[in-house]
């Protein structure tokens, strides 16, 4: 789509994410410090990079039950150091809570249910769906029952947050809905582009002070993007 000397391959764009990443976390971690903001709007485009990245990597792996078995590793590790740090190390101007690694595995989730409705394998796709819907109404149950016992449970808390749920993970379905809708039309880019650009828009029109909407610029490196997977690193 663009000159090849402009192209970009998978790593290289794992590369941009996660400098922009850490970019966008400086600011969330030291706002108070004088941080500018336009740390975090760079950040912006971290989430689409990933999603789109996850919808080809789910195309291409040999193994899709340990690509999202590594997935959901990752969403409770992160989990348990947050949990960790702000329990030893408390700051109250920081708050750690979730991480892309729960929305790409329900992404995943839902890419792995598309395809077995595909495939006709109806009870396949039946207990994706079931799987999913469990993991949105788990949490609702657990916050149900924690608001309606006075003497309160921290641990059920703790638990609810090392479930993938819809409702807890970064972006929630929004962002759920993008990694599919990107995984089912991964073949055609401006296509993927739109997506894109629709869920900027939805955030834009439910927020217009906010600045995800900023996540349209996304579009440029992934319409850079050439289809090579580029250095094998993780």
């Amino acid at each position: 789509m663009f000159n090849n000397k402009f192209a970009l391959t998978a790593f290289q764009l794992k590369i941009i994410g996660i400098t922009l990443m850490v970019v966008d976390h400086l600011y969330q971690m030291f706002y108070f410090a004088g941080v500018p903001n336009w740390f975090t709007m760079l950040g912006r485009i971290v989430a689409p990079i990933f999603l789109f990245l996850s919808a080809e990597g789910f195309h291409y792996t040999r193994s899709r039950k340990r690509y999202m078995m590594t997935l959901l590793t990752g969403f409770w590790i992160c989990q348990i150091l947050f949990m960790g740090a702000s329990y030893f190390f408390p700051n109250e101007n920081v708050v750690l809570m979730n991480s892309i690694f729960g929305t790409i595995f329900l992404g995943t989730l839902l890419m792995w249910t598309y395809d077995q409705f595909k495939s006709r394998h109806i009870w396949k796709g039946l207990s994706g769906i079931l799987i999913f819907t469990a993991l949105t109404i788990i949490p609702l149950f657990a916050v149900s029952y924690t608001m309606a016992n006075t003497t309160g449970n921290p641990w059920l808390v703790r638990l609810i947050f090392m479930i993938p749920s819809p409702l807890t993970v970064e972006g929630g379905l929004l962002f759920i809905a993008m990694a599919l809708f990107l995984y089912i039309a991964r073949n055609k880019r401006w296509i993927q582009a739109v997506i894109i650009a629709l869920v900027a828009a939805v955030t834009f029109a439910f927020n217009p002070a906010g600045i995800q909407w900023l996540m349209v610029f996304s579009i440029i490196p992934i319409l850079l993007y050439n289809g090579q997977e580029g250095r094998k690193e993780k």
